[in-house]
């Protein structure tokens, strides 16, 4: 896996405060595991921003050569 030393963007903040409020709210995450749960949220929306990223370029490479 490919360590990616760039500071979090807004969106990705955003978007992990988003996935555990969501936790919070059907009761699966513990008080005491937020700070934990948090910064695991932010590595995993910046894994699926580049997963996404990846993804598109392959299909613009393939519909280029079609």
């Amino acid at each position: 896996m490919k360590i990616v030393s760039a500071p979090y963007t807004r969106a990705h903040s955003f978007r992990a405060l988003k996935r555990l409020h969501k936790a919070i709210i059907r009761n699966q995450v513990l008080n005491s595991d937020l700070h934990k749960l948090y910064q695991a949220m932010l590595h995993l929306e910046r894994y699926v921003e580049r997963l996404n990223r990846k993804s598109h370029k392959n299909r613009s490479a393939q519909r280029a050569k079609a």
